[in-house]
């Protein structure tokens, strides 16, 4: 059997990319011009508002699953599992405020005409969000390292190297604000992610004690 922390670990790890999958293909843009967004808002204001949710469900869920990962490699490969602890959690809270803040956007955008709205986001794309963004990278270097650390778990090559690929890929797509680069990249990583958890699932089932030899009499 497998406990209940095993099990919500692993749902969260796997959870998170279908979700960013989702928020992403309902959102009509990815770019964060603010005139681009102030114009999806007007135009597609619930899908926007939808995909930014999804967005941050799928961060809760990312930052649960790795903590799990990390927690599940460290008896194996201890320095790369808190590295990669560290690291993703640390970008996806960066991650995290971003949306968090974006998420007034909408308010924005319908209190305020297009050219108004757009000065607004502007400057709240340039201060907060701007701060943090070069800090969104590191969550992507740490998931990279817990895809390396899954080796030592005995999980596949090319599983190690999907969720790497994965993690990298989906930052640039974030960061050029490519949708299909990012749909992709996540569907590698959930690809690379599924056989980590089943290696790392079997590693910590417990194992049935073995029965007492039977005694051998002695005449």
């Amino acid at each position: 059997m497998f406990t209940k922390s095993t099990i919500a670990g692993a749902a969260a790890l796997l959870a998170a990319p279908v979700v960013v999958i989702a928020a992403v293909l309902i959102q009509p843009t990815l770019s964060g011009d603010a005139s681009t967004q102030v114009t999806a808002l007007t135009s597609h204001r619930q899908a926007m508002i939808t995909g930014m949710t999804l967005s941050i469900i799928a961060l809760v869920l990312l930052i649960a699953g790795t903590l799990w990962l990390a927690l599940a490699l460290a008896p194996r490969a201890p320095r790369l599992a808190v590295a990669g602890a560290v690291l993703g959690v640390f970008g996806a809270l960066a991650v995290l405020f971003q949306n968090s803040v974006a998420a007034a956007t909408p308010a924005i955008a319908s209190g305020l005409g297009h050219a108004q709205a757009t000065a607004m986001l502007e400057r709240v794309h340039s201060g907060a969000i701007a701060a943090v963004e070069p800090l969104a990278l590191l969550g992507d270097i740490g998931i990279a390292l817990l895809g390396i650390a899954a080796l030592t778990a005995g999980a596949p090559r090319w599983a190690a190297a999907a969720i790497a690929a994965g993690a990298l890929g989906e930052g640039a797509g974030f960061a050029t604000s490519t949708k299909a680069l990012v749909v992709i990249s996540f569907a590698v990583l959930f690809a690379g992610f599924l056989p980590a958890v089943r290696t790392l699932r079997t590693a910590t089932r417990p194992h049935p004690a073995a029965e007492p030899a039977p005694a051998i009499a002695v005449s």
